[in-house]
C-alpha cells in the first residue's frame, strides 16, 4: 500500500511553488490564504523536512522542496492530459491525425467522408508533417509514417507497403518511343522526390542500368509535386502505385517500365504505447485496415484489434 501525503497539501505546496507565493497559490485553488499555509506545514510534517524557506516577502524552495516541485508539477501535468483524454473519450470528442502531405492529400482525405459516416461522434483534424512526433508533448493522437517500423517509445501498425512504378504522360512514352529500359534513360529526365533519394539508385540498378547513370532532372520535396511535374510531361517518375491509381485509371499517367520497385520501408500508423486501447484509436485502426482491405480487393469485415497486430517499442533506458 502507498503511503503517499494529503492531495490537498501537494496541491497547496505545487501551487505556492509555481508561484512562489502562498496568496497566489490561495486565489488559484479558491481558498484562504492561512489554508495553504496549514496546508503546507502539514505536508513538511508529514515528509519530515522543510520545503519552503519563508524570507518576507519571498518565498524560497529547499534543496528538497526544488526535488519535490519538480516532480510533482510533471505528474500534475501528466494527470491533467490524461483526464483530458479520457473527457474527449466520453463525448467523442477530436481525433487528431498527422499525416504525410501526400498521403494525406490522396489516400486519407477522399476516404474520411466513409469514416465520418461510420463515427459520426468523432471530430477529425489532420495536419500534416514529416518530422518526428513525440505524442508526450504535441497534442497529436496518431501519426503516418514511412519507415521500417523501429520508432522508439511507440506502437505501430503497418499499413501497407510502397510498390514503385516508373510513369510518365502519355505523350512523353509516344517521344520516348517504348518502355524506358536500360540502354533508353536519359538521367536529365527522371524525376527527383528530394527526400527519397535513393529509390531511383535501386529501380536503375534493378533494370540493370550503368551504374554511372546518376538522375539529374528536376527534384521536388514531395510526392504531390512529383505527380504534377509527370503529369505535365517534365519526365519519367518513380512513384508509390496507390498514390497515382486515379491518373492510371483516366490515363493521365501511363506505365513506363514493365520493372516494379518493392521497398523494405512501408507506411505505419503510429501513436503512444500506452493508448493502444484507446476506442478513438482502436476505431480508426479498424477503419483503415478495411480501406486497405477494399484496394487489395479483399473487402471483409475487421477483426477486432489485438496487440499482435501491433508493434510496441519500449522506452530506451
Amino acid at each position: 500500500m502507498r503511503h503517499l501525503p494529503s492531495l490537498s497539501g501537494l496541491r497547496s505546496f505545487e501551487a505556492t511553488a509555481r508561484h512562489a507565493s502562498m496568496t497566489k497559490a490561495a486565489e488559484e485553488l479558491g481558498v484562504t490564504q492561512g489554508a495553504i499555509s496549514r496546508a503546507v506545514q502539514a505536508l513538511e510534517a508529514d515528509l519530515g523536512c522543510p520545503l519552503l524557506r519563508r524570507s518576507r516577502p519571498k518565498l524560497f524552495l529547499t534543496e528538497i522542496g526544488h526535488l519535490l516541485y519538480s516532480e510533482i508539477n510533471h505528474s500534475f501535468d501528466r494527470v491533467a492530459v490524461v483526464i483530458g483524454r479520457v473527457r474527449e473519450q466520453q463525448r467523442g470528442g477530436q481525433l487528431a491525425i498527422n499525416s504525410l502531405p501526400t498521403f494525406a492529400a490522396r489516400y486519407l482525405i477522399p476516404r474520411l467522408p466513409r469514416f465520418q459516416a461510420r463515427h459520426p461522434e468523432m471530430q477529425v483534424d489532420l495536419t500534416t508533417s514529416e518530422n518526428r512526433i513525440d505524442f508526450a508533448v504535441e497534442s497529436i493522437d496518431v501519426a503516418i509514417r514511412y519507415g521500417l517500423g523501429n520508432w522508439s517509445q511507440t506502437a505501430s501498425m503497418r499499413l501497407m507497403d510502397e510498390e514503385l512504378v516508373a510513369v510518365c504522360a502519355p505523350e512523353l512514352l509516344a517521344r520516348h518511343g517504348g518502355e524506358l529500359g536500360p540502354g533508353t534513360i536519359d538521367p536529365r529526365q527522371l524525376l527527383r522526390h528530394t527526400t527519397r533519394m535513393a529509390a531511383w539508385d535501386e529501380w536503375l540498378k534493378a533494370v540493370g542500368a550503368d551504374a554511372s547513370v546518376e538522375p539529374r532532372g528536376p527534384g521536388f520535396e514531395h510526392f504531390f509535386m512529383v505527380i504534377e511535374a509527370a503529369v505535365s510531361g517534365m519526365g519519367f517518375a518513380l512513384l508509390p502505385r496507390f498514390l497515382i491509381a486515379r491518373e492510371l485509371a483516366d490515363g493521365s499517367l501511363v506505365i513506363a517500365s514493365r520493372q516494379e520497385l518493392r521497398r523494405q520501408q512501408a507506411y505505419y500508423l503510429l501513436f503512444a504505447t500506452e493508448r493502444r486501447f484507446d476506442p478513438k484509436i482502436v476505431a480508426l485502426i479498424r477503419w483503415l485496415k478495411d480501406e486497405v482491405a477494399l484496394d487489395q480487393g479483399a473487402a471483409r469485415p475487421s477483426a477486432p484489434v489485438s496487440l499482435p497486430a501491433l508493434r510496441l517499442r519500449a522506452p530506451h533506458r
